[in-house]
């Protein structure tokens, strides 16, 4: 049996992250444990390899929704990491801060301390960017890489220019003073490779001798005694095993996999864990609650001579390309799919963005889940700030108890008609001059949806999200009941025990969150670091 001064569970974009602030610290012992593998794959080092990743069950959890209900009864996948940098291992690599507001908005929410001038320097702690580090705004001496696609396909300029055509402006910077514009994404990569959470924290410092991480190990439970967390119960192989925790627990693995473990360890709802015979440590009732994502809804075009994809014209490019990525680092290999996109305003009298696009210069399947046979793009737009909340509660199935996950897309009719509007934008986006010259073709929807009714019909068959869920264990004020953490990260009412990763938004922000739920891991460094002190 082993002992640690801290445990961290969920080697994501958030634990990697900690496991090496808070080892830094030689005297402190530091246990990382991860459900999966490690993530010595070439589909997770090579870009264009994440399309392999996204229904790959050794490296995605493979989470499905909850019938909805404004959606048809659909359920709709949402994939999570599972291997050493989590989520950020099997993503599109984009990074995104999101806008002062939002974190100006957290703080309005009860989140002392986390306002944007607040969480800003700890962006910037990360960041290493390539191109913007000199900007004051950015880092430049940070281990996470921030750096330009290098290789983006000339639609991505082509994308800028209709964007300009229909009055959204281009932008070089959606980190920087203003967020409104399309351009090519920042990505988290680095000579041609993907730079994951774990590439980037983790990996420098796996020789420090009071790090140990633990790879193939699902958490089952963590044992409280007087509400206070003293050790965890991992499973591994057939073999259960404990480990005992003198400081902290720390909570990362993710808006899914924290409120899970919360609730298979009697903390959470009370009604509902007497009802799965699960003995309650404390009635906490917001674990679970707040569940929401940025829904989003695609448009394809064909195109017969642009963008990437699979024809017997392309068949010499696509070999030549695997020669180009081994000797250069570049060409089609490094590409993250989603190259391009940028935000925009359904409505001139709103102040900010409210829709996000993500574009791909390549016929792609549902989601970007593959591609296809055919020559195109791709393109969804996505709500960047839903009112509608979901929750998440546990069933017992085959004797285990499984996560339910209900996002409840679209259950307010604001959602619909602000997402309606953001399709049209996205259609006229696409239509305009500067593609037409390539004689695309919308294959879906297509031109038969025409009117709002229509499109409305369309959206609630196709929606998707962004695979961006957070909100499951909100930080809030004490007194607020829905309140799961405080803003120092401490689980209200229980010691020993924090949560950091993007479980703790009350509001999710305003774009890609990889990046956010870093920022939240750096932070919560300092938080138990200076509490240690």
């Amino acid at each position: 049996m082993q002992t640690f001064d801290f445990v961290i569970i969920g080697a994501g974009s958030a634990g990697c992250c900690l496991a090496n602030r808070l080892s830094i610290d030689k005297t402190k012992s530091v246990c990382l444990i991860e459900a999966g593998p490690n993530d010595n794959d070439i589909r997770i080092k090579i870009p264009i390899g994440l399309v392999s990743l996204m229904k790959h069950p050794r490296f995605n959890w493979l989470y499905t929704s909850t019938p909805q209900t404004q959606l048809k009864h659909q359920s709709i996948p949402i994939p999570r990491g599972k291997t050493l940098g989590g989520s950020s291992s099997i993503n599109s690599m984009v990074y995104i801060r999101g806008r002062p507001s939002d974190y100006d908005r957290w703080s309005e929410l009860g989140c002392t301390g986390w306002d944007w001038q607040a969480v800003l320097p700890y962006f910037k702690r990360s960041e290493q960017n390539m191109r913007l580090g000199s900007d004051p705004l950015h880092g430049d001496n940070g281990p996470l890489y921030v750096e330009d696609p290098p290789s983006p396909n000339f639609l991505c300029n082509v994308l800028t220019a209709a964007g300009v055509e229909i009055g959204i402006p281009s932008n070089n910077d959606f980190n920087g003073e203003i967020q409104e514009g399309l351009g090519t994404y920042q990505l988290n990569m680095h000579n041609g490779s993907r730079w994951s959470s774990a590439d980037a924290f983790l990996k420098p410092v796996l020789k420090r001798p009071n790090l140990e991480v633990i790879t193939n190990a699902e958490v089952k439970v963590i044992n409280f005694n007087n509400k206070r967390a003293e050790s965890i119960i991992i499973k591994k192989g057939n073999n259960l095993e404990k480990i005992n925790v003198h400081s902290e627990v720390i909570l990362c693995a993710g808006s899914i996999g924290t409120p899970t473990i919360l609730l298979q360890s009697g903390v959470g709802p009370a009604i509902q864990l007497h009802n799965l015979e699960i003995n309650v440590i404390h009635d906490l009732p917001g674990v679970g609650e707040n569940l929401h994502d940025h829904p989003a809804i695609p448009i394809h075009f064909s195109a017969p001579s642009v963008g990437y994809g699979v024809t017997f014209k392309t068949m010499p490019s696509i070999l030549f390309s695997s020669l180009e990525y081994l000797l250069k680092r570049r060409g089609l290999l490094t590409s993250n799919t989603v190259e391009a996109g940028g935000f925009a305003r359904t409505n001139k009298n709103i102040s900010e963005p409210d829709i996000q696009f993500h574009f791909i210069p390549a016929r792609v399947g549902h989601q970007g889940s593959s591609i296809v046979w055919g020559r195109g793009y791709y393109s969804d737009v996505c709500l960047l700030k839903p009112t509608s909340r979901g929750r998440l509660w546990l069933e017992k199935i085959d004797g285990e108890y499984q996560p339910q996950i209900d996002p409840n897309l679209l259950a307010d009719i604001d959602d619909k008609h602000t997402l309606t509007d953001g399709f049209k934008i996205l259609r006229q986006l696409l239509k305009a001059k500067p593609f037409r010259r390539y004689n695309p073709l919308e294959i879906c929807p297509g031109d038969k949806i025409k009117t709002d009714k229509d499109i409305t019909d369309y959206i609630l068959s196709h929606l998707g999200t962004a695979f961006h869920l957070v909100g499951t264990c909100r930080m809030g004020s004490a007194n607020d009941h829905q309140t799961v953490v405080t803003p120092d990260l401490k689980i209200k009412g229980l010691e020993n025990i924090r949560v950091a990763d993007a479980s703790i938004m009350p509001e999710i922000v305003a774009g890609n969150t990889n990046a956010p739920t870093i920022m939240i891991a750096e932070k919560a460094s300092d938080l138990i670091l200076d509490n240690r002190q």
